[in-house]
């Protein structure tokens, strides 16, 4: 009876799962086969949805794991890619294939070291597995071991010397390199061994181009378009290519091929938007450029690009202006919930040089100059709301007594008449008042700094990303009242033009920039310059990820040149021995700091490094600080030697600081402030921790994403 009962129940078994394989008329192994078919073709989402059909009927079937995981890579899904490559190894046999993608998707999860073993595991079993020496040099890429690398791929090619990815890798991995005549022999033998591939055309396209061949770059993008009609990447090249060209109106009708084939390709409105306004259509490309960012609001190349258009061609009081503002305003708030006061306060600056007069973000903006404790300030921007009342946005609340035609005041305009009233009455005795001096209208400009950047002969994603980085970088400076920072709108060819242009227009500082990116990274490699004797001073070098990339290296970036800025005034009066100093608690100074006293026009910067140098005779004397205001001081002054030859206008340059009541964390006035001694060394103790984080992250191996790595992994 038992063995009947186990036959029974054996069959039902039998019957329910040659059941699940007919419900749909197909069994696992064709639901496989048709799968396959639609992942040949990138139709990723409809192959996987077969794939877990064929699994619902087997769900030991190996091969449809791997499929799934293989998907899973190709969208990006890297954490399930790493699942369904475990479980695929626990039924498939080409183990050292699932292994190899399993450790390509560890890479793309940045965990590297997991990478890296799962490689070496497949190199010890099998020694001549070609694909874990790519991952393996891939790994070598991220760490910039860029020759290690290409021993390698030659590796790999002496076990297949027709191996497609080999002999492409090679040629990118040579053009790097700047070993130009290898990269073309390599790719020719590739064109010679895939002259029907789509791909092979396209990566011989990057190479011509990256070399400034456009012509045999435009080639080659065409072939690969005819090939396959479907490779966007291709489209995209070409629409780089002829935009180098200045040939805008066949960008644009690229653009509006691709966007009608995928509307939410966010990279051909961008272009599209850059041509227009090439062609100085700037209505169209703001147009443009606001569609994109509906489509994509993180795009942040593309938003800051209108940005600079719209500050260049729109009038001020544009209410559309108020619109675009609102995405920083919102960021700025999200970021203060989240403590991040840096970014707080640059995207209210951000908002507020797109819409400065949008009333309700100074309103904002004032309350967190409140909560830093910065009063004057907060003072300064009430006023400014008040007295620009008629022109401001003030929204649709405004309201009017019905028994007099003047606007009825609304309660925040009454609470913040209430709070002028207030700290007008606790200012009454600061030092601006017992000086009869308005510190908002003083001209505090020290440094005279230029950017010039180089710029690559093409982009994969965003063009002209060079000028727009320099643009913004400098826009990162307007709140910044001590530089008078200006950008060269072409690009350098080299370090003796940007040398020249910097002597020429007096600069004391020049900054040699390049920026790059990839969809999930943005860096930005600098080095500054003395315009005085072309000395190097310093580096900097910023590499973020993630949403925000652009704008916290544009943060890095200016702190990393405001830290190396000596803190330098001007003495503005002097009665009887003290003096009136046009520095104050925002410039990072204290009661007790003390200052060297030089002869207008007689300072200079270092012959090498940082910090600044004068001649002894040019010294006048010091001064010690006895009262500090947040934006000018008092110190009692000391003669050098037996003469009295100061005069107002002559210069204070920092010597010793207390750092008193400065916060470590930096405030509104802090972030955007000269932040070293007369040595170039910090000088306060905010700048002090910015330097040790800054030195923490130049010692840290970073594994840095590039268009070099970029391309190698879409080689597949």
């Amino acid at each position: 009876m038992k063995k009947l009962t186990s036959l029974f129940l054996a069959g039902t078994i039998a019957f329910s799962l040659f059941a699940a394989g007919t419900r749909s008329g197909r069994s696992a192994l064709e639901l496989f086969s048709d799968g396959q078919e639609l992942q040949a073709r990138k139709q990723w989402f409809d192959a996987m949805d077969l794939y877990q059909e064929a699994l619902g009927i087997n769900p030991q079937f190996g091969e449809v794991w791997y499929n799934m995981a293989l998907c899973s890579y190709a969208l990006g899904s890297y954490d399930l890619c790493v699942q369904y490559a475990d479980n695929a190894a626990k039924y498939a046999r080409n183990l050292a294939d699932i292994q190899n993608l399993k450790g390509m998707a560890l890479i793309s999860l940045g965990r590297i070291d997991e990478a890296k073993e799962v490689f070496s595991s497949i190199l010890k079993k099998y020694p001549n597995n070609i694909d874990a020496r790519f991952g393996l040099a891939e790994l070598d890429l991220l760490d910039g071991r860029i020759s290690v690398a290409e021993g390698r791929y030659l590796d790999a090619l002496k076990r297949d010397s027709s191996n497609r990815k080999a002999l492409l890798s090679l040629a990118l991995v040579s053009s790097e390199m700047g070993k130009n005549d290898a990269a073309e022999q390599y790719i020719k033998q590739a064109l010679s061994y895939y002259s029907g591939e789509a791909e092979v055309h396209y990566m011989a396209s990057y190479l011509a181009a990256k070399n400034g061949d456009y012509k045999v770059a435009e080639q080659r993008s065409r072939a690969a378009v005819q090939i396959n009609g479907d490779l966007d990447k291709a489209y995209s090249l070409l629409g780089q290519i002829l935009y180098a060209q200045n040939r805008y109106e066949e960008v644009i009708d690229i653009c509006d091929f691709r966007i009608g084939r995928k509307r939410d390709c966010s990279t051909a409105w961008f272009l599209k938007g850059l041509s227009q306004q090439k062609l100085e259509r700037y209505f169209d490309a703001i147009d443009t450029y606001q569609t994109g960012l509906t489509i994509n609001p993180q795009d942040e190349v593309m938003r800051n690009a209108l940005e600079l258009l719209v500050s260049q061609t729109l009038a001020v009081e544009d209410p559309r202006r108020n619109m675009w503002a609102e995405f920083h305003s919102k960021k700025a708030a999200e970021f203060g919930r989240n403590f991040d006061g840096i970014s707080e306060r640059y995207e209210y600056q951000k908002a507020l040089s797109v819409a400065p007069l949008n009333a309700a973000v100074r309103q904002s903006f004032a309350e967190m100059l409140e909560r830093d404790g910065l009063y004057e300030l907060y003072l300064q921007q009430l006023k400014f709301i008040k007295d620009n009342a008629e022109v401001l946005d003030n929204g649709p609340s405004v309201q009017r007594d019905e028994n007099s035609p003047s606007k009825k005041r609304s309660r925040a305009q009454i609470r913040n008449d209430d709070a002028i009233e207030n700290y007008e009455s606790l200012m009454r005795n600061n030092i601006s008042s017992r000086w009869n001096i308005d510190p908002f209208y003083l001209d505090k400009t020290r440094w005279n700094i230029g950017i010039y950047y180089t710029k690559k002969p093409v982009q994969l994603f965003h063009a002209d990303l060079e000028e727009i980085s320099a643009l913004s970088a400098r826009g990162a400076f307007s709140g910044v009242p001590s530089t008078a920072v200006d950008v060269e709108t072409k690009p350098v060819s080299n370090y003796g033009e940007a040398f020249r242009l910097a002597r020429t227009q007096g600069r004391d500082y020049f900054v040699i920039m390049t920026a790059e990116e990839t969809e999930r990274t943005y860096s930005i490699d600098a080095t500054i310059y003395s315009a005085r004797t072309g000395t190097k001073t310093s580096e900097i070098h910023v590499y973020r990820t993630g949403n925000d990339c652009m704008a916290k290296s544009l943060q890095r970036f200016r702190a990393g040149i405001l830290d190396i800025l000596p803190i330098r005034g001007k003495v503005l009066q002097n009665v009887q021995g003290t003096l009136l100093l046009d520095l104050g608690k925002n410039d990072g100074i204290a009661v007790d700091s003390e200052f060297n006293i030089i002869r207008k026009g007689r300072i200079e910067t270092n012959d090498e490094g940082p910090g600044i140098k004068f001649n002894k005779k040019d010294l006048l004397g010091s001064v010690k600080v006895t009262a500090c205001d947040e934006e000018i001081s008092e110190g009692k002054y000391k003669k050098n030697g037996f003469y009295d030859t100061l005069n107002v206008g002559d210069e204070i340059i920092l010597v010793k600081n207390k750092d008193e009541g400065n916060d470590k964390d930096g405030n509104a006035a802090t972030d955007a402030r000269p932040a070293a001694d007369a040595d170039g060394k910090a000088a306060t103790e905010a700048a002090a921790q910015a330097e040790k984080a800054a030195i923490k992250e130049s010692l840290k191996p970073v594994s840095r994403e590039n268009d070099l790595i970029h391309l190698i992994r879409e080689i597949l």
